[in-house]
């Protein structure tokens, strides 16, 4: 690549980071006198496809170019990882934990914890999950950079010091509406992004129906090409994602993040309506399946056209070498708008967290909105001080993808288990779920330290006993108040008779649900029959 090329590409790229910190600085102004509550929750006045979005931009971020190398050692099958989503995870949210949100008027899920059990649980959740997203925002950070320092050759800690610049900038003086703001054109950017990348390299192989064809086995022995999973029970397995693991492990990992981490909720909040937010999930399950199946394509058809090139690579390198200059550096940008729209989910997360759950809930319950804006930016720009001082341990891990989905082994299942039985139980007491989420992480540590376990198994393990543990334990107590539990079970919301509760605000939902489950079933179908006949 040139140096003129370069230099054009770097152009465009920092005329994109330019244009948010404009953006941001000019919303951010527009949005100055907002209350506090607002600065925090967006405002609630997204509409569905909005908020379905802003979704979308918070849940793709660099990673995704890890996500193209898993499909090309793997292949196609990944696919059904992410098409949970759409059969399971997204409607069960709408159906039964957003009306719970959405009546309680909770600003962090962390607050359902306290409201549904006791403090403690709460507190120990707001601690862990402002973990979870430090570290994930610190490899993205890093990969973003990266992707930067590779294409338009800046200096890794310049690429990093602008990022970082920006993000926090419009994050920490506009807030949650700002970012959401943002995040609404950021995630139809970086959507078309991907849909350019994988048609080009689709163009290479001869199209979709070139790439269901290809009968090159993946690592677990299936044709790169197939959506089938390998049926690998082994507890040990080193598959990603067989299809046992998929059917017990993807499906609560993934109703953990869709429904239960605060980055994601934190958008669903802010919607205008519960019906809004309940048609938004769906929305998200359709889009995130687009934009996965797009990656994961081009990752397996670089595996047909560069079989020995490093798997990781095989995204960056169609973004390198199959595009002219200024398109590679518009589709630069692309992919910068998912960091940014990531980061700043991120950042507002960690922060409002902390905020919500430890400022306001034990120091200064008394604190004025300006202490609490003051001190959420404080918080917002720690977060990303210390998300930057853990870049250097980012770079030093094997894989970004198979690094964070083992972190999530070790909390995720714990973390919806306390969800799922505090929905549906109304017997499940505050001291047994507190003891229940204690050892349950102590257990799936304890299975990462000192077993070969494939991180799904233990996720599972780790979930299931966190279940039973609450629901057994409970008995040695008494009940919960009744009074207490208004709004907070599916047996107990006020406006409407349980289970089914969201069908109060949208009663088509179990017909959508129904209907883009059937269509993800049938294009598998005909997807494979395709592939296996050609």
């Amino acid at each position: 690549m040139s140096a003129m090329s370069r230099y054009l590409d770097s152009m465009i790229v920092a005329g994109y980071f330019i244009a948010v910190f404009v953006a941001g600085a000019l919303l951010a102004r527009r949005f100055a006198r907002r209350e506090a509550s607002e600065f925090l929750t967006g405002g609630r006045t997204f509409r569905w496809w909005q908020t379905g979005l802003t979704l979308l931009a918070f849940a793709v971020d660099p990673t995704y170019m890890g996500m193209a190398g898993i499909a090309f050692i793997w292949g196609m099958y990944v696919s059904q990882w992410t098409g949970v989503h759409i059969w399971l995870t997204s409607w069960v949210a709408a159906m039964f934990l957003v009306p719970i949100y959405w009546r309680t008027r909770i600003v962090t899920t962390p607050e359902y914890l306290e409201k549904r059990f006791n403090a403690r649980c709460r507190a120990l959740f707001s601690v862990l999950m402002a973990a979870i997203l430090v570290i994930i925002l610190a490899s993205a950070m890093y990969l973003g950079a990266l992707l930067v320092t590779k294409l338009l050759d800046w200096p890794l800690p310049v690429s990093i010091a602008v990022i970082a610049v920006v993000c926090t900038f419009y994050v920490v003086v506009g807030g949650l509406r700002t970012v959401l703001s943002l995040d609404v054109y950021q995630g139809a950017i970086l959507l078309a992004t991907l849909i350019v990348v994988a048609w080009r390299v689709l163009a290479e192989i001869g199209g979709l129906g070139a790439l269901a064809a290809i009968k090159d086995p993946g690592e677990a022995g299936v044709p790169i090409g197939s959506m089938t999973p390998p049926p690998d029970l082994g507890l040990q397995s080193g598959t990603f994602f067989p299809l046992p693991a998929i059917l017990v492990w993807a499906t609560v990992a993934g109703l953990s993040w869709i429904a239960c981490n605060f980055g994601m909720v934190q958008r669903l909040l802010a919607s205008r309506t519960e019906r809004d937010a309940q048609k938004s999930l769906l929305f998200l399950a359709v889009l995130a399946n687009i934009a996965c199946f797009l990656t994961f394509a081009v990752g397996a058809a670089m595996r047909k056209l560069h079989p020995g090139m490093p798997a990781d690579q095989a995204f960056m390198d169609v973004m390198l070498t199959m595009f002219p200059t200024g398109v590679r550096g518009l589709l630069v940008a692309g992919m910068m708008a998912a960091l940014l729209s990531s980061a700043d989910g991120l950042l507002t997360a960690s922060g409002t967290l902390i905020t919500q759950d430890i400022y306001l809930r034990f120091l200064r319950p008394t604190a004025s909105q300006q202490q609490v804006k003051l001190v959420t930016r404080v918080l917002e720009a720690a977060a990303m001080m210390l998300s930057l001082s853990l870049v250097p341990v980012a770079m030093r891990a094997q894989s970004a993808v198979t690094f964070v989905q083992d972190f999530f082994g070790d909390l995720m299942g714990v973390v919806v288990a306390l969800y799922i039985v505090g929905v549906f139980s109304r017997r499940a007491t505050a001291g047994a779920a507190f003891f229940a989420m204690i050892t349950a992480i102590a257990l799936a540590v304890g299975l990462h330290i000192w077993s070969d376990w494939n991180f799904a198994y233990r996720g599972f393990v780790s979930f299931v006993y966190a279940v039973v543990a609450t629901v057994v334990l409970s008995w040695f107590e008494p009940p919960p108040d009744p009074a207490r539990l208004v709004n907070l079970t599916v047996h107990t919301v006020e406006d409407v008779r349980g289970p089914w509760v969201g069908l109060k605000s949208w009663p088509g939902l179990w017909k959508w649900a129904l209907g883009i489950s059937v269509g993800w079933f049938a294009f598998t179908v005909i997807w494979e029959w395709y592939g296996r006949t050609h």
